[in-house]
């Protein structure tokens, strides 16, 4: 095979990877389900992960010796963009920092989630999110006049915490 023949094969295998989507159950019926293959992420660069249980973001946080961690760990390695569909009730046991700071997505019944660690939540920090989207806020951010128009007219749900620790971080 001649370089370029390779080389077309292997970009065009990157971009069909850049578009692959793939969705899957963290567990089923309250159990979890099996850790999937590793190689998914050969040909997968959007994974969502659904129905994730609070335990598997408390021992992903905590860099805990399971099957899924390891898992989740080696597809961030290979820049896999992972998507964690939660609840509601499930997001206020999402660490501050996992949600600022890791490269996580994190969904609401498919709205996005957005923190952030400015004091003051301005208009710019809103504009990219869609209609719906939740915005996790501590009680210590000031929401400018302009961002909060925005919020009501893109109907942005607003949780806010009492301070940037989740129920069970302190």
């Amino acid at each position: 095979m001649d370089e370029e023949k390779l080389i077309s094969l292997i970009t065009e295998r990157l971009t069909r990877r850049e578009k692959a989507r793939l969705n899957l159950l963290c567990q089923e019926n309250f159990r979890p389900t099996p850790v999937p293959d590793k190689r998914v992420f050969f040909d997968y660069h959007y994974i969502g992960l659904i129905q994730v249980p609070i335990q598997l973001i408390h021992d992903l946080y905590y860099f805990e010796k399971e099957p899924w961690i390891d898992w989740l760990l080696t597809g961030i390695s290979y820049q896999v963009q992972f998507v964690f569909d939660l609840s509601e009730q499930t997001l206020a046991f999402v660490p501050w920092k996992m949600l600022t700071q890791w490269p996580i997505d994190f969904h609401v019944a498919g709205k996005t989630v957005v923190a952030c660690k400015k004091k003051t939540i301005k208009r710019e920090d809103l504009l990219l999110l869609e209609e719906g989207s939740l915005l996790v806020k501590t009680n210590q951010q000031k929401v400018t006049a302009e961002a909060f128009e925005l919020i009501q007219r893109k109907k942005i749900k607003i949780q806010e915490r009492i301070d940037e620790a989740c129920i069970w971080g302190k």
